[in-house]
């Protein structure tokens, strides 16, 4: 039997670290994306038909709904893993206020278009995994991060919420928040202050994007079988 799963923002990443680890579980996965076509070309060139892309903004529930009814003619999901988002920091009193709305929009607001969508169906095969992707950002408090902050703890929130309403049809949710981790975002964020984030950190190092597809694929396995935990990884900068 084909094992489907979709991962939005799938193509770069922790995104495409998690479809990579999904594959080779013996997955089909969907990976969503925005903007980035070379990234999306080079996922299917790599792994063949068992990358599929789609161009979807999460944060337009119309869109996701039309990828929905895209899959129709393929096995539905057995796992959903909302990994899609953007930071947009800066100081609150000085960005203008479309720029927290759509940092809200696109986490926050992309994650919960997908559960609306996609759990109801699960729920009603009696199946499904649904592991959404926080932030040590949901309660380690910086300067100019409040808006990212706020839709990860926001999708932390939603994550333990939908995971008690949804056990008794065995959908398990469960939400992993990383603390750093090497990526694009991290590289833009960080900029010329590495050095120093690196020191801010316990263990002076910065997670992989493959350390985090690990858990998520634990997870998204039932090799850790729970539901409603929040699992934070990360090299003790998301501690306390």
């Amino acid at each position: 039997m084909t094992k489907t799963a979709i991962v939005t923002g799938g193509t770069r990443g922790i995104g495409r670290a998690i479809a990579g680890k999904l594959i080779a579980e013996g997955f089909t996965v969907f990976a969503t994306y925005f903007k980035d076509e070379a990234a999306a070309d080079r996922l299917t060139c790599e792994f063949g038909p068992s990358a599929i892309t789609a161009r979807v903004d999460g944060s337009d529930r119309r869109q996701v709904e039309q990828f929905c009814t895209q899959l129709q003619d393929h096995p539905l999901p057995s796992v959903l893993v909302n990994n899609a988002g953007i930071a947009r920091d800066g100081l609150f009193l000085s960005q203008e206020p479309s720029t927290f709305e759509q940092v809200m929009a696109n986490n926050f607001g992309g994650t919960l278009n997908f559960c609306e969508v996609f759990a109801p169906l699960m729920a009603k095969a009696r199946h499904g995994n649904i592991i959404n992707i926080g932030s040590v950002a949901a309660q380690k408090i910086k300067l100019g991060n409040t808006a990212y902050g706020c839709a990860k703890a926001a999708i932390e929130r939603l994550s333990m919420g939908l995971s008690i309403e949804l056990a008794r049809f065995d959908v398990r949710v469960n939400c992993v928040s990383p603390g750093f981790v090497d990526t694009d975002m991290f590289q833009a964020f960080a900029g010329d202050q590495v050095r120093e984030i690196l020191k801010s950190i316990p263990a002076r190092r910065v997670m992989t994007a493959e350390e985090v597809a690990e858990a998520v694929c634990l997870l998204a396995t039932r090799r850790l079988s729970t539901t409603g935990s929040l699992l934070r990884v990360g090299n003790g900068e998301n501690v306390g």
